[in-house]
């Protein structure tokens, strides 16, 4: 009997490690901004990297379009991004590290090219984004960015 309560005890324990491991991880995340091109929209959102090489994406286009997705590293300084919208688009985009907290990505969905930049100032961002054809990223009076 003691060695099945010692059993038990010890993967209790290490499963609350295994919590305090990921609230931990959380405590000590950066976030960057991000902004992203899909089906032709403008999202902007951010991006929380973890210090194990994974991160989370969060973008919406102002009450349109949203997209959630995972990132991680496969490389020093590259890795993949996997996004899923609202619509019900899949993107798979690659990205590249420009720095620790800051990068591009580029990929496809099933309705064209789709991009991404985190970490980014929009006016350096806008040299990463696929954009459509005739459009560009312009500031609105209030600040906003959007595609016209």
């Amino acid at each position: 009997m003691n060695a099945l309560t010692s059993s038990l005890l010890l993967a209790l324990s290490l499963a609350g490690c295994a919590k305090m491991n990921d609230v931990g991880m959380r405590l000590i995340s950066s976030s960057a901004p991000a902004l992203a091109v899909v089906n032709e929209t403008l999202l902007s959102g951010e991006v929380k990297l973890y210090t194990d090489r994974t991160g989370t994406v969060a973008l919406n286009a102002g009450g349109g379009l949203q997209c959630m997705g995972n990132m991680r590293y496969t490389a020093s300084k590259s890795g993949a991004i996997n996004l899923k919208c609202s619509d019900n688009t899949e993107v798979s985009l690659s990205f590249k590290a420009l720095s620790e907290t800051s990068g591009f990505a580029s990929g496809r969905g099933a309705r064209g090219p789709a991009s991404l930049t985190f970490g980014l100032e929009p006016a350096n961002a806008v040299a990463y984004l696929t954009l459509p054809p005739g459009k560009r990223i312009v500031t609105s009076a209030e600040g906003a960015l959007r595609l016209q």
